[in-house]
């Protein structure tokens, strides 16, 4: 490690469920972003601050950069690419049993300097790819092992400029509690529901409230059209039953206290058709 104190942002980009997200939790060691096994769970650019003795890092995670045409997924490329300007470093994650599409990838549009990453190496060998070598290395990593994380850091540290921490030591994200309430409760909603229901769903937090040891959370689960609602409610209630005591438990160890939720589905027609309306619930 440099004697000298780093500090920089550095962003994390790559395809949809590359394991960006799981990475930022690892190096972070706390979970400040959601993660599912479905692609394009992030919806907006997630900060995470990793600080120790002589340097501190401030890790933006991103959306999932891909082809999709619609306008809600070309809106949070946008926002992906957009972070990257504004990094002093970038990290590009591929599944190391993915290849690379370079004449197609959007991601090799990204200026240095770049780190490429092979993650997920321990679900099994790595394919071959013939990389641009606009990257300064290639390193391999399992973010679910911690297999090549701290040789990560040390890396990145060494690229970073020299200045002083941003953020007190203790602090880990920007995000208010209310978005993060909103986002573990999206979490869940991606486990429970099939098909396309979890990517119509946004969730908002309408009233947050602490005190006497608890904390009482009311909270939408917005729909774009609505035969959704009868879906995401379930018959009987059912699924947003089973939603709502899940999300409960989450929260609850995450927050570290007694948690009062109650949702209600709404119809916003055509949310991710509407960018302003994206970008107000937090997701561009």
């Amino acid at each position: 490690m440099v004697s000298e104190h780093r500090c920089g942002v550095v962003a994390l980009l790559g395809r949809p469920n590359s394991g960006k997200s799981t990475l930022l939790n690892t190096l972070i060691g706390e979970k400040v972003a959601i993660t599912s096994a479905r692609a394009q769970t992030t919806r907006g650019r997630q900060l995470g601050v990793l600080t120790r003795p002589g340097f501190q890092i401030l890790f933006h995670d991103t959306p999932g950069v891909h082809r999709g045409q619609a306008r809600f997924n070309l809106a949070m490329t946008d926002a992906a690419l957009a972070a990257a300007e504004d990094a002093d470093l970038r990290l590009v994650l591929l599944d190391a049993r993915a290849e690379w599409d370079t004449p197609e990838e959007r991601l090799s549009e990204l200026p240095p300097p770049l780190l490429l990453l092979r993650t997920k190496c321990d679900l099994g060998e790595a394919t071959p790819i013939h990389h641009p070598d606009r990257f300064l290395a290639c390193l391999s990593l399992s973010a679910r092992t911690g297999q090549g994380v701290e040789p990560l850091v040390e890396r990145i540290v060494d690229l970073l400029p020299a200045g002083p921490a941003l953020y007190p030591e203790d602090y880990l994200t920007d995000a208010p509690l209310r978005f993060l309430a909103a986002e573990q409760i999206r979490e869940v909603v991606f486990e429970q529901y099939e098909d396309e229901i979890p990517y119509g769903v946004a969730v908002e937090v309408e009233d947050y409230q602490e005190g006497d040891g608890e904390v009482r959370i009311r909270a939408n689960l917005l729909v774009e059209r609505d035969s959704q609602k009868g879906i995401v409610v379930g018959q009987g209630g059912r699924m947003l039953k089973a939603v709502g005591i899940e999300s409960r438990r989450r929260l609850g160890e995450r927050l570290g206290t007694l948690v009062h939720l109650n949702l209600w589905v709404k119809l916003d027609k055509n949310w991710t058709k509407r960018t302003r309306r994206a970008r107000q619930l937090g997701y561009l």
